[in-house]
C-alpha cells in the first residue's frame, strides 16, 4: 500500500467484531528499524488513550462540526513481525507534525487542529501537547453538525518524555508554540496558557520525528543542544502512504 522511512503499510480488512469488513491499514517496522519497535508499540496505546481523553474534553467545548474522533489501533503479531492495525482513512491530510511544523494550506481546518494542540497544553497544565495531527475532515453534507475530524497515528510531547520515540519532550512543546499563532479557535472557553518564550529546536518537517529513548535527556530545556538537518539522533518518518 505504501511505505515511509521506517515502516511499510499494507492494506487489510477487519473480519468479525464491530469493524467487520471495514478497510484497515497494517503497519510494520522495516528490518533495520526493528530496534524502535518495542518503544513504539509499548507507548502507542498510552498515546492514543491520552489523546482520546483530551479529544473528548475538546468535544465538550467546540462547535458540533469541529469535534474530533481519534482512532485506536490494535497490535497483531504474525510470525515474528508485529503490525499496528488501524481503520483506513482515505483523503489523508497532515495538519501538523511533532517537530514544530504546521501546514499553512488547510484554512480553518488547520487552525482548528492547531488550537486543539494548544488546548491540550492548557488542559494538561502545561505538561504536554497532543500533536502530529493527521487524518481527514469528514464533511456530512446531509447534516453539517455530524461533520468531524478523524485523526490517527498522533503523537504526544511531554515534559517527562514518557510517550515513546515520537515524544520530543519539552523541546517538542517549545517548537510547536514557536510556530503557533493563536487564532479564532484558541481560548474559546476562556484564556489558555502558553509558554512565554520559545524557540525552534528541530528542523521543521511534515515528517514525524523520532528519537531513541537513550537520548531523551537531550530533549529537556535545561540541555541547550539543538538539532540540525542530518543530525544522526533524529529519525524522520515520512507519511506511509496517501491513505
Amino acid at each position: 500500500m505504501g511505505e515511509g522511512t521506517f515502516r511499510t503499510a499494507y492494506a487489510g480488512t477487519y473480519i468479525g467484531g464491530n469493524r467487520n469488513n471495514q478497510e484497515a491499514i497494517c503497519k510494520c517496522f522495516k528490518g533495520q528499524y526493528r530496534g524502535l519497535e518495542s518503544d513504539f508499540f509499548q507507548s502507542d496505546f498510552n498515546v492514543a488513550d491520552r489523546a482520546i481523553q483530551y479529544a473528548e474534553d475538546w468535544n465538550d467545548i467546540c462547535a458540533s462540526d469541529e469535534t474530533i474522533l481519534i482512532t485506536r489501533g490494535d497490535v497483531h503479531t504474525i510470525g515474528r513481525t508485529k503490525y499496528l492495525v488501524e481503520p483506513l482513512i482515505r483523503n489523508f491530510t497532515k495538519f501538523t507534525s511533532n517537530n514544530g511544523w504546521i501546514s499553512d494550506e488547510e484554512g480553518w481546518r488547520g487552525e482548528a487542529m492547531e488550537a486543539f494542540t494548544h488546548y491540550t497544553y492548557h488542559r494538561s497544565g502545561g505538561n504536554l501537547i497532543v500533536c502530529d495531527l493527521q487524518g481527514r475532515y469528514k464533511y456530512n453534507r446531509f447534516n453539517k453538525s455530524k461533520s468531524r475530524f478523524e485523526l490517527t497515528d498522533i503523537a504526544v510531547c511531554s515534559r517527562r518524555c514518557t510517550y515513546g520515540p515520537t515524544d520530543l519532550g519539552e523541546k517538542g512543546i517549545d517548537s510547536f508554540f514557536n510556530s503557533h499563532v493563536c487564532n479564532q479557535f484558541c481560548g474559546v472557553d476562556g484564556h489558555w496558557q502558553r509558554p512565554k518564550r520559545t524557540r525552534q529546536w528541530f528542523p521543521q518537517s511534515s515528517s514525524t520525528s523520532m528519537m531513541r529513548s537513550s537520548q531523551a535527556h537531550l530533549l529537556n530545556l535545561n540541555n541547550r543542544s539543538t538539532f540540525t538537518p542530518g543530525y544522526a539522533g533524529i529519525l524522520e518518518e515520512d507519511s506511509d502512504c496517501d491513505y
